[in-house]
């Protein structure tokens, strides 16, 4: 397994080089930079060079990203769905499960436009930290999403300009673990019935805990993407209990089923 591990590393190693959209052979997919201010070498977190998936892919998305996030969009046309992980630098899983999914999407024909932002914020990552850092100030990143220049800020105004309609946070944190097949949190009086829909489609087919809230403070990204009349859901998994292989697998079976809703593969 060491060896197979250095060849893909080989393979790779000029991805830093790479130009800021490039494209799979296919045309399936294509990846860009999406923030450039935030990049880390996310190898340095253990939870992400321990189940990173063995592809030439997955890796180069994580040596992009040592020079800043890394945005990947397949299909194009509507509907379009964007799903980003690592809002918070310490949830692995969710990384995890996105390049998994991505891993999944890579060779198949998508009937309208999936984008997905694997490592918001690479430098926490690869830091295993919570905390987003302007200057010597530090914030929690997913309570600040409503003030300009944060990386919440950025992904809801990149989904209004692209019109994108709906946006999945991918998380994983502590105390989750009761909840086998992950939780979901939504809001109480969605944005439109299709919202409402969604929901009750994913909750059919990968049966997660829906927890339901009235009002998202307004620095979450869900809030403030309501706000923009974008609709936001948020997933969960067990960050501390458990291999992170496996909680990402569940994390995965949300993402698909909530893609499938939308009948994009």
């Amino acid at each position: 397994m060491g060896i197979m591990f250095i060849v893909v590393i080989n393979a790779v190693s000029d991805v830093s080089a790479a130009t800021e959209d490039s494209k799979s052979k296919d045309n399936s997919y294509t990846i860009s930079y999406f923030d450039k201010t935030v990049g880390g070498d996310v190898l340095e977190n253990p939870d992400i060079s321990k189940n990173v998936p063995n592809s030439t892919l997955s890796y180069q998305i994580v040596n992009m990203s040592k020079n800043g996030s890394v945005i990947l969009k397949f299909g194009k046309g509507n509907p379009k769905v964007l799903i980003f992980a690592g809002i918070h630098g310490n949830e692995g899983a969710s990384n995890i499960a996105t390049l998994k999914l991505i891993e999944s999407m890579k060779n198949k024909k998508i009937k309208g436009s999936v984008y997905i932002i694997p490592f918001t914020i690479p430098k926490s990552t690869a830091k295993n930290s919570r905390y987003w850092y302007k200057g010597s100030k530090k914030y929690d990143p997913n309570r600040v999403a409503n003030i300009p220049g944060t990386p919440g800020y950025k992904i809801v105004k990149f989904a209004k300009k692209n019109g994108i309609k709906y946006i999945i946070e991918a998380h994983s944190g502590g105390d989750f673990y009761k909840y086998k097949r992950g939780l979901i949190y939504a809001n109480r009086y969605p944005t439109n019935k299709k919202e409402a829909q969604w929901i009750k489609y994913i909750k059919k087919n990968a049966n997660p805990k829906i927890s339901y809230t009235s009002v998202p403070p307004k620095g979450y990204l869900r809030a403030y993407a309501r706000a923009n009349k974008i609709t936001a859901i948020t997933f969960e998994v067990e960050k501390d209990i458990g291999p992170i292989s496996h909680w990402s697998d569940v994390e995965l079976k949300m993402m698909t089923s909530a893609l499938r809703y939308f009948k994009l593969f």
